[in-house]
């Protein structure tokens, strides 16, 4: 419940993969908030309207923003987010966005935390592909100062990136690393593979202080990602790893869950 006793209202800036899975899981089941409505395109319109009906599609924020939504789930890109995102919080509204890959750039990282800071709505960044990243936040608060991301795709999943002019992908035989870098640069050149490293970063020490280790290895056939740090309370090691799936498949993964656990949370009763 709201703090005013309404009941919970969220809304969808893109229905892209992402937004279509968590409307298609979310609405009706246990603790689910009040869908309030999608911001799409225009030539978006007709599947958007199959999915949630006409009367809650939306084409510009400031309808969607007349139906009051609590909170607001960006997955349209980042355009979208660098265009929208201080609006929301600006309308009272609370940001959820996973276009993290936006804050790669440092005005608009800038832009954004000056929003949330000056509100009235709040800056909440889901864990996305990681599941949870609570301990880097935790581990700030006794002598967190060493964090390694690492993100690990088959080769043929880095074609078409900078990572053809950094190894050979079509004779990778075994784990090969061929950047490492800050996360900001390493998102900044990779900008559609490691969107979960900026919640990382943001979790822990900063996309310039967090390193990023990016890696093809041809035993995987989806993506494995991993969190090395080091802080007062002990070492944590740990790894998600993508299913085993074809490549080019898009199986149903930890961002969508992590996105509908924690709007389920927002109406449960019992917090975890």
């Amino acid at each position: 419940m709201t703090t005013d006793g309404r009941r919970c209202r969220f809304a969808i800036i893109g229905l892209g993969r992402i937004g279509t899975r968590i409307l298609q899981r979310l609405p009706g089941t246990p603790h689910a908030p009040d869908l309030a409505g999608a911001l799409v395109r225009e030539d978006a319109r007709e599947a958007a309207e199959s999915l949630v009906g006409a009367g809650r599609v939306f084409h510009r924020w400031a309808d969607l923003a007349a139906a009051r939504p609590d909170v607001v789930v960006e997955c349209a890109g980042a355009a979208a987010l660098m265009e929208l995102g201080p609006t929301v919080l600006a309308s009272g509204a609370d940001l959820m966005p996973l276009s993290l890959a936006a804050l790669s750039d440092p005005g608009f990282e800038a832009t954004l935390m000056a929003a949330a800071a000056t509100g009235p709505g709040r800056l909440e960044i889901p864990p996305g592909a990681m599941g949870s990243v609570d301990f880097l936040a935790a581990a700030r608060e006794d002598r967190l100062d060493d964090v390694l991301f690492r993100a690990a795709y088959p080769p043929m999943r880095w074609r078409g990136t900078p990572a053809e002019a950094m190894t050979n992908l079509d004779h990778v035989t075994a784990p090969t690393v061929f950047l490492s870098a800050s996360v900001r640069e390493a998102v900044r050149l990779f900008p559609r593979h490691i969107n979960v490293a900026v919640g990382v970063a943001l979790a822990g020490l900063g996309l310039d202080r967090t390193r990023c280790e990016l890696v093809a290895d041809p035993a995987l056939t989806q993506a494995t990602f991993e969190i090395q740090a080091f802080a007062g309370p002990g070492p944590v090691h740990l790894t998600v790893a993508g299913r085993d799936a074809p490549l080019g498949a898009d199986p149903v993964d930890y961002t969508t869950f992590t996105v509908i656990h924690r709007l389920r949370r927002r109406q449960a009763a019992v917090m975890v």
